[in-house]
């Protein structure tokens, strides 16, 4: 039976296929260089806090994140990193109360006169920042 020769004649075929495909260990292969990926969101530090923007306030691990000094009556930013909804809420006055949904951004515009400006969040009392004005 001439069936039973060509079965293995094509195993051979298919073996020898393979084998030429595999890397002989003399060639090297050129990759594309890994791509650098600039990313303007704020990285977490070392700690695992998340920085804070300019002009921004990040509450992350139920704890705020706030800039040093902002321009009176300046926009800022209020970015929820965590799961849980916080707010922002001035302790005297009313001056401020921004409430914010976990994973999402708010916007609080700063009171126009300078000063600091203490403030919490209203569903978790142990969280509390200062904002200056100046």
């Amino acid at each position: 039976m001439k069936l039973s020769a060509a079965l293995p004649a094509a195993a051979v075929v298919a073996a020898c296929a393979l084998t030429a495909c595999s890397d002989d260990g003399g060639s090297t292969v050129d990759y594309a260089p890994t791509p650098t990926v600039t990313d303007t969101m704020a990285m977490p530090s070392s700690d695992g806090a998340v920085a804070a923007g300019a002009n921004e306030i990040v509450i992350s691990g139920f704890a705020y994140t706030v800039p040093a000094t902002v321009a009176p009556g300046a926009q800022v930013t209020i970015r929820n990193t965590d799961t849980a909804e916080h707010t922002v809420t001035a302790d005297t006055g009313g001056t401020f109360d921004i409430e914010i949904e976990g994973g999402e951004t708010a916007t609080l515009t700063v009171p126009p006169t300078p000063g600091t400006y203490p403030f919490h969040c209203t569903y978790h009392p142990n969280m509390h920042g200062d904002l200056t004005v100046g």
